[in-house]
């Protein structure tokens, strides 16, 4: 009799060797390459540029001489594992079978468990799934946490032993204190997180290896391809003596000015607070948009592959984006020629024609394409009846959030004869501050009149009361009532950007220069819909984790007149702030940034969370 769990039956798999992994909650899944102690040395590419035996051309006589290894992530724990590890391979350290711990193993374990399982969600939902199948899908067990038993709270597996604990209440990070423990994988994105560096590592090889590899299995066996069997490469001499010849360190540096071709300083910031963005330097680095395969014309999305690919080349001269304005001025008639534009006009522009050139685009509110898995969130709008109180709710996308400034009074200034002269209103400052101390809504109103970005925020979800002939209430007999109006968020966007409206369009066009504080981290929850809901219930709430923290990463401002003014930008990258002028790039400090009077702001979640089903 087979000594397999129905899981592994179910998934037609032998014994595994992680037998540290074998459990009812957590079922293991085999290794079915070569085990690490019978495997050809030089299995993969890794493998060769790993070892020491093969110079590398491009690594230097300094590095020759080491004989260092490749290194493919920035966590020193897993480059330090890996150095040891490939020391066991080579017989140069003999360990005890009890301690023959390994992380390659355990983690393509987990990493098969995770898709297994994901998998199973989904052919149970499916309505076509035949009942023998829907029985084999339900013997995998529920994933949860082995404390509290909560499957919901992002689920994270230590790689060390088979405990599997939640994030937001903070078991997993308990047990790897507790039990000295390094490494652990996110369940649902299959991520490999350090509890040392206390961060997610990204790292070439184990993707390559391991996460990208499994799902391709995984994918070939849902599209139910010819299984082919398992066999180790065994690489040639000319296949080796190429690898080790053609390969290179690409440059990670990724600051680079832009040639301003003619009044395009507008378009340059906001290249590069592209550029700077987290989220769509990790999408075009790792080649999602495919040039080749696009068929769109003058598309932007291979004109962005194109800047990343010229920005992180290693030059270091500045790059003139040509083809990206020739194809923005075919893409965008209205911004075609010469003349100064608005930059955060060009930036609307630019992401609904990103939009349009990603694969799989729609109209809808859950668009996956990288534009609104970036920059989409939801607006809710709230409208109360005050006769009877019935709440009439909408919702609309959002791509970023235009903030009304106040202009900003002359400052009050003190005659020769000691008198406080009065200011452009009227009013002198012992009158103001009088009026204010005997009328505390008076000094409220003048709070509100404020100009940092939260004050700016309270105004624009703040209650505004609307006209007599504005709102038709259906529970009053859709006649005209007294009404107000109040905007929230209803969900925030992984990256959220904010215009400060500083142009004026009135009878005359006009510049608004006041400054606006705005802050490097900030909380977007009193600002969102659950945020005010608690606030009305003088509720707070309590939670060990705040999912709407976010921090600065790029700001654009706008100097001169309205009409003849030049822009620039500030970016941080690798923990450090730049200043980008066009073609100059000069390093600054981040009270520089604050001090700036800015235009757009532009900041990114501190905590990222997607749904499995756009990855999947």
């Amino acid at each position: 009799m087979s000594s397999l769990s129905p899981h592994q039956q179910f998934l037609g798999l032998t014994d595994s060797p992680v037998s540290s992994l074998s459990s009812p909650s957590s079922p293991s899944f085999p290794d079915t390459f070569p085990s690490s102690t019978h495997r050809n040395p030089q299995t993969t590419a890794y493998d060769i540029l790993h070892n020491p035996n093969n110079q590398l051309e491009f690594s230097g006589e300094k590095h020759k001489e080491q004989h260092s290894s490749l290194v493919t992530s920035g966590c020193k724990h897993l480059a330090q594992f890996k150095k040891q590890r490939r020391r066991v391979l080579d017989d140069e350290v003999v360990i005890d079978d009890d301690d023959r711990w390994d992380l390659f193993n355990s983690y393509r374990s987990l990493v098969r468990y995770s898709l297994a399982w994901h998998k199973s969600r989904k052919q149970l939902q499916n309505i076509n799934t035949s009942d023998r199948k829907r029985k084999q899908y339900k013997e995998l067990s529920l994933p949860q946490c082995s404390k509290c038993l909560d499957p919901l709270s992002r689920l994270h597996v230590c790689l060390h032993c088979v405990h599997m604990g939640c994030w937001r209440k903070g078991h997993i990070q308990d047990h790897m204190r507790e039990k000295h423990h390094v490494f652990a994988m996110d369940f649902n994105h299959r991520t490999l997180y350090c509890n040392e560096c206390g961060d997610y590592v990204y790292d070439n090889e184990l993707t390559d290896v391991i996460v990208r590899q499994e799902t391709i299995q995984s994918e070939s066996r849902r599209r139910k391809r010819v299984r082919t069997a398992n066999t180790s490469w065994e690489p040639t001499s000319q296949e080796i003596s190429t690898i080790i010849k053609n390969s290179t360190i690409p440059s990670c540096q990724g600051l680079r000015g832009l040639c301003n071709m003619g009044n395009t300083c507008f378009m340059n910031v906001i290249l590069q607070s592209f550029i700077h963005n987290p989220l769509l330097k990790a999408y075009f680095l790792s080649d999602q948009h495919n040039p080749t395969r696009c068929n769109n014309k003058f598309c932007l999305c291979c004109e962005m592959d194109n800047l990343f690919a010229q920005v992180y080349s290693g030059k270091k001269e500045p790059y003139g984006p040509c083809t990206f304005l020739h194809s923005m001025w075919m893409s965008l008639k209205e911004l075609a020629g010469y003349a100064q534009q608005d930059a955060h006009e060009f930036f609307i522009s630019a992401l609904n024609n990103l939009h349009a050139g990603c694969e799989g685009n729609s109209l809808s509110t859950n668009c996956t394409c990288i534009v609104h898995r970036t920059f989409a969130g939801l607006l809710q709008s709230n409208v109360t009846c005050l006769k009877c109180g019935n709440v009439t709710s909408t919702k609309d996308p959002m791509l970023d959030i235009s903030l009304s400034l106040r202009t900003v009074e002359k400052k009050k200034k003190i005659s020769s004869n000691n008198k406080v002269a009065t200011t452009a209103g009227g009013n002198t400052n012992s009158q103001q501050h009088t009026n204010s101390s005997n009328n505390p809504a008076s000094f409220i109103r003048r709070l509100k009149q404020g100009n940092t970005l939260m004050d700016c925020l309270d105004r624009y979800t703040h209650p505004e009361k609307l006209g007599p002939n504005e709102y038709s209430c259906s529970k009053c007999g859709n006649t005209f009532q007294e009404a107000t109006k109040q905007l929230s968020v209803k969900r925030l966007p992984p990256v959220l950007s904010f215009q400060l409206k500083r142009f004026e369009h009135g009878i005359s066009a006009s510049k608004i220069e006041a400054k606006i504080k705005f802050p490097v981290d900030l909380d977007m929850t009193p600002y969102t819909t659950h945020g005010k809901q608690q606030q009305k219930s003088k509720n707070p709430g309590m939670t060990t984790e705040n999912p709407n923290l976010y921090t600065l990463f790029a700001v654009i401002n706008h100097q001169g007149k309205i009409d003849t003014g030049h822009y620039t930008m500030f970016s941080k990258h690798r923990g450090e702030w730049f200043r980008f002028e066009d073609h100059n790039v000069t390093t600054t400090f981040q009270k520089d940034v604050l001090d700036s009077k800015a235009y757009m702001c532009f900041y990114i979640k501190k905590s990222l969370e997607y749904d499995d089903e756009l990855f999947e």
